[in-house]
C-alpha cells in the first residue's frame, strides 16, 4: 500500500489508536475516539499548522471507521414477545 507522505504521520496514528475508542455502555459498536488519548501522540508528530492538519486526516480516518464498523456491526433483529 503506498502512503502518500502527507499521509504518513496520521495513519501512523490511526495504527496506535487500538483500544482508545468511546464505547456505549451497553457494548457495540464504537461512539468516536477518545481524543483525550489521542492528544499526546498527537502532539509528539506535529505542532502548529502541521498539528491541526493531522487532527483533520484523523477526524476524517476516525468518521470512515465508524461508517464501516457501523455497516458490518451485526444488525439487531425484531424481538418477539
Amino acid at each position: 500500500m503506498e502512503v502518500w507522505p502527507d499521509n504518513e504521520a496520521a495513519l501512523d496514528i490511526a495504527m496506535m489508536i487500538g483500544t482508545r475508542w468511546v464505547y456505549p455502555a451497553m457494548g457495540g459498536v464504537p461512539l468516536g475516539v477518545r481524543w483525550e488519548a489521542i492528544y499526546p501522540l498527537m502532539d509528539r508528530k506535529a505542532t502548529g499548522e502541521a498539528w491541526d492538519e493531522l487532527h483533520e486526516y484523523l477526524m476524517v480516518i476516525e468518521a470512515e471507521a465508524l461508517a464501516t464498523l457501523r455497516e458490518f456491526a451485526p444488525k439487531e433483529t425484531a424481538r418477539r414477545s
